[in-house]
């Protein structure tokens, strides 16, 4: 009995045959692995998004009445926003594991620069001219950050504290919530809106009132 081999032909649509499998595995494992990449980047992004955030409601929450004196010598608000979108303000709770002679109270200060959230914090209150601050990175990759002082007649504020109010009825209207907006190209614009502690609210219209 005669035995009979592979046509050409066949061969050919047998290569053929394994040669579009072989591409569209290919094109299979592409897509799998963009999208496990796509997957791991934006987790990291949130990850950093949450972490930056737990730091920023950890400073907020605990804002307290301190006014400090800076390097030039002059008296700054506990709490000061500028028309730059910068914040700066005196927190409590800055823990002192090692004992250092130095107070639990800790200015902080937020803000932008080439497109990277920055916490500024010093190592005392009332500066010197050779007081140094230090800067940590918190958020890389944002287009923009704003922060608002919201008072109790609901106005937004993106500078504080205000220089005058036009309600006659309101002689002053306390600090009562801040508000910060991100825009990032990753999650688009996202906002996070913290109440002041109580015992502030009412600090900030003793402060007015013996003014």
């Amino acid at each position: 009995m005669r035995l009979r081999g592979f046509t050409l032909l066949e061969m050919v649509v047998t290569v053929l045959i394994f040669g579009i499998v072989g591409v569209l595995a290919v094109q299979l494992l592409s897509q799998s692995i963009t999208t496990t990449e796509k997957v791991i980047h934006r987790s990291t992004v949130l990850s950093d998004w949450h972490r930056a955030m737990n730091i920023i409601e950890q400073d907020l929450l605990q804002i307290n009445d301190r006014v400090i004196r800076d390097e030039l010598g002059d008296y700054q608000p506990n709490l000061v926003l500028d028309t730059s979108g910068q914040i700066e303000f005196t927190r409590n709770g800055w823990q002192n594991i090692l004992g250092h002679q130095r107070s639990e109270q800790q200015r902080v200060s937020y803000f932008l620069y080439e497109s990277q959230l920055f916490r500024r914090y010093w190592n005392v209150l009332d500066r010197a001219q050779n007081s140094e601050p230090i800067d940590q990175l918190l958020l890389p990759n944002v287009h923009s950050v704003e922060f608002e002082v919201i008072d109790r007649t609901g106005r937004e504020h993106y500078f504080w504290p205000p220089s005058s109010y036009s309600d006659v009825e309101e002689t002053f209207s306390p600090l009562v919530a801040i508000r910060v907006t991100f825009d990032m190209p990753q999650l688009g614009t996202v906002s996070h809106l913290w109440l002041v502690p109580m015992g502030m609210r009412s600090v900030f219209a003793n402060e007015r009132v013996e003014s």
